[in-house]
């Protein structure tokens, strides 16, 4: 579905990533970890057309996107839940959802989007008039992934979901990452939370310092000695 193939991608001047090259079937959960400044970020930037690559070239269901508008890469459907969850925070619940659904695709289907939407997240549904700066950093989270799934994504990105939100907040998030799978939607997960993150992929990618270090078996990955040290504490 998703093909990222030797891309190399400079923030200014700085170059943030080499040769980079990855794949995403689809009904597949990929996640993908590393460090701090890695190059995660710049990554899922790239695949949603906030940044274009220099060289190499990224395609989705056989289209070549890294030289179209952002617009025009969600129309594909592509969406991406960015790292500080990027709500509105001025504007309703129920507005914040319905700005996901800006496309004329995903307008003609809102009813039923928003019927899974409050599925996943009844919580949403029951605040839907409340300002959506006044919620909970967990509510949050919820109300930016209830909003991208109103663009009817085939690819769902997530930047970061677990930052900053209690554990068993992040729990739930997975949880409900794994029913966004389940449904149908092709899944590429950035996260810090290596255990988790491997514990749901089916297969991943380790970023090192703007390379593709490692990649396979998200449950190999997990018993990888080398992953066990450097991301997992273990000695």
């Amino acid at each position: 579905m998703l093909e990222v193939k030797d891309i190399d991608v400079y923030h200014g001047d700085l170059q943030a990533l080499w040769k980079v090259s990855l794949q995403v079937g689809k009904g597949e959960l990929v996640s993908l970890i590393g460090a701090n400044g890695a190059g995660k970020t710049t990554i899922v930037e790239s695949v949603s057309a906030l940044l274009t690559p220099v060289s190499g070239c990224i395609e989705f269901n056989g289209v070549r996107i890294d030289r179209e508008p952002t617009h025009k890469v969600v129309r594909l459907g592509i969406c991406l839940v960015p790292e500080g969850k990027g709500i509105f925070p001025g504007l309703s619940v129920l507005e914040n959802l319905e700005l996901g659904a800006f496309i004329p695709e995903s307008r003609r289907v809102r009813q039923k989007t928003f019927e899974f939407v409050y599925l996943l997240f009844p919580i949403l549904q029951s605040r839907r008039k409340q300002t959506a700066g006044t919620l909970s950093g967990g509510e949050q989270q919820m109300l930016a992934i209830g909003r991208a799934l109103m663009s009817t994504p085939k690819l769902l990105m997530f930047d970061e979901p677990s930052l900053g939100l209690a554990p068993l907040v992040v729990k739930n998030i997975f949880k409900v990452i794994q029913q966004i799978r389940e449904s149908g939607v092709s899944i590429l997960l950035v996260e810090q939370n290596v255990r988790m993150a491997l514990g749901i992929a089916q297969r991943a990618y380790v970023i090192e310092n703007g390379h593709i270090g490692i990649e396979g078996d998200a449950k190999s990955l997990l018993d990888d000695e080398k992953i066990r040290k450097a991301y997992l504490g273990a000695s």
